[in-house]
């Protein structure tokens, strides 16, 4: 009996390769190529340290840029931009982090477009009640008899 091998669902698009266009899939796709036109993951997609992406990038899983990236991205899970990576576009998703050495230059959306919750109004306005200056009591004034 022979041994099964499993078969990877990751697809990689190597370093040598250059094409325009939209590229769709289910599983995780590592693009390390150059790349331009528009995205749509419905597994994980990694953008590689050689990759040059140049396109609106939709995901319903998470995205992770090691290389360059020029254009939105939207992912429903997660962002990461990793390294020395660099991101010119906006940024929408539940969690988004950033490396220190990263370049990132746009908006990012961790709310997925709802109104921000002021969570800090009544705290402020307890701190405003409490903070009322106290009223100087009169002095007596005595003239002197």
């Amino acid at each position: 009996m022979e041994p099964t091998r499993k078969s990877s669902s990751a697809a990689v698009i190597s370093e040598d390769v250059e094409f325009k266009g939209i590229i769709s899939f289910a599983s995780q796709l590592e693009i390390n190529g150059r790349f331009e036109g528009e995205i749509l993951a419905a597994g994980p997609l990694i953008i590689g340290e050689t990759a040059v992406v140049k396109a609106a990038i939709k995901s319903e899983s998470s995205v992770v840029v090691r290389g360059k990236v020029q254009g939105n991205i939207q992912a429903k899970e997660k962002v990461e931009v990793i390294g020395s990576a660099q991101l010119y576009g906006d940024v929408s998703a539940p969690k988004f982090s950033l490396a220190e050495t990263a370049v990132f230059v746009g908006k990012s959306d961790t709310l997925g477009g709802k109104p921000p919750v002021n969570d800090f109004a009544n705290i402020f306005a307890r701190l405003d009640k409490s903070a009322k200056p106290a009223v100087p009591s009169p002095i007596p004034v005595s003239n002197g008899k």
